[in-house]
């Protein structure tokens, strides 16, 4: 026993990621290693991400962490009958349409490319927003999600496995609705697989809220819902469900999402609850362009690329906590790879008066965008390896002027 938990302190990243380690070296495998900087365990090109999995294990109680351990084992030692099967007649009754991010596996794709082999596609088609339906497959303990090549040797199409998936989660035990307070509910499934049932209308029709069922899936195993007229409902959900996206474990969607009569779809609402819905959608991105950056960093590295890899950063107003705006920065002699922002700081003039211009991305493009270089990363960054030049500078000191400036008022 530690210090940390001798002061009933819950276990550090380090301690759980030893206790892994150990764990797998007892079932006769040493080949994982920690690696702290990227928050990972790693065997050859497996990657196992540590970050969710001790937010998850830190906020558990202490009496549910010993299961947590099983699942988190199970993860880097698979038992033989944890494989998937390459038999269509066994496997059809173990798929399920599990919603995933399709920016969830942005680092390994990212880390996969200095390997000789193509990163192996996963079954799965595109749902909403960045969501995709993905195969998932029971194995008891854990899900694992199926390969394209799997589906492929199944010898069915991928509509046919996913009509079978949706039957298999119809078939699960009815969720039901269980009040969170402040005129939201909060969807509990006994078999699992919570937030797929975004997917099935048919789920919101006990719901016991007034008007069109709102929803949002803010992290994995989490299905929040309002109805749109209920008071103050949808204020209430956002709140919650940015208390999760930015807090709970396995963070999956910062979207709202209005459950129709001819079925799911995206929704913006109007006035103050579409700037915090904004914020949400906001802190959701920047945690993929977190992850996102930390792999190219490494990438980079290897492959010898001297280039920037600029942040996805987030301030807000100190009177309006929830209007948001994004922003990274381009510096003069640095190659920098851009995330896609509401703006952009540029910098120049280091050696002798220091200038910054906070100019908006629009007009940012509209004057110096002749040096974005398109790159294959989703979600999108621009290369720019040339800074403006003066006449450029003065033109973008212009337009952050002119951002920065007040509406004028109107006549009276």
């Amino acid at each position: 026993m530690n210090w940390r938990q001798l002061l009933g302190l819950p276990p550090s990243e380090k301690d759980l990621a030893y206790k892994l380690l150990l764990a797998a070296q007892a079932s006769g495998d040493a080949s994982w290693t920690y690696d702290a900087a990227d928050q990972s365990l790693r065997c050859d090109e497996r990657v196992i991400n540590l970050a969710n999995i001790h937010r998850e294990y830190a906020q558990a109680p202490r009496k549910a962490r010993p299961v947590l351990l099983q699942k988190y084992h199970a993860m880097l030692v698979p038992a033989p009958q944890a494989q998937v099967t390459n038999l269509w007649t066994l496997a059809q009754t173990r798929i399920f349409p599990i919603l995933r991010s399709r920016y969830e596996r942005v680092a390994l794709e990212i880390d996969h490319r200095r390997s000789a082999e193509p990163f192996p596609p996963r079954a799965a088609q595109p749902y909403l927003s960045h969501l995709d339906i993905v195969i998932g497959y029971d194995h008891g303990q854990t899900i694992s999600q199926v390969k394209a090549s799997t589906a492929t040797e199944w010898g069915v199409t991928l509509d046919e496995i996913i009509d079978d998936s949706y039957a298999n989660l119809r078939a699960l035990p009815t969720p039901t609705w269980q009040s969170v307070g402040n005129s939201v509910w909060r969807l509990e499934s006994e078999g699992g697989y919570t937030e797929s049932f975004l997917q099935l209308p048919k789920t919101f029709d006990l719901f016991p809220a007034r008007g069109t069922p709102l929803a949002m899936i803010p992290n994995r195993g989490v299905l929040l819902a309002t109805g749109a007229d209920e008071p103050d409902g949808l204020t209430a959900l956002l709140e919650l469900a940015r208390q999760s996206i930015e807090h709970a474990p396995w963070p999956l969607c910062g979207d709202l999402f209005r459950v129709a009569q001819s079925g799911v779809e995206l929704y913006t609402p109007d006035g103050p609850t579409e700037t915090l819905l904004a914020a949400i959608q906001k802190i959701d991105i920047a945690s993929v362009y977190a992850a996102q950056k930390t792999a190219l960093e490494a990438h980079c590295a290897a492959i010898n690329d001297d280039v920037f890899v600029a942040t996805y950063g987030l301030l807000g107003k100190k009177d309006a906590p929830d209007d948001l705006q994004s922003w990274c920065s381009w510096t003069e002699g640095v190659p920098t790879l851009l995330p896609t922002t509401d703006s952009i700081a540029f910098v120049w003039d280091l050696n002798n008066a220091r200038k910054t211009a906070l100019v908006p991305w629009a007009d940012a493009e509209r004057l110096v965008g002749h040096y974005f270089k398109p790159t294959a990363e989703d979600p999108p960054r621009a290369r720019v390896d040339v800074f403006p030049t003066q006449p450029e500078r003065t033109e973008l000191e212009r337009a952050a002027a002119l951002a920065a400036s007040p509406p004028p008022r109107p006549a009276i």
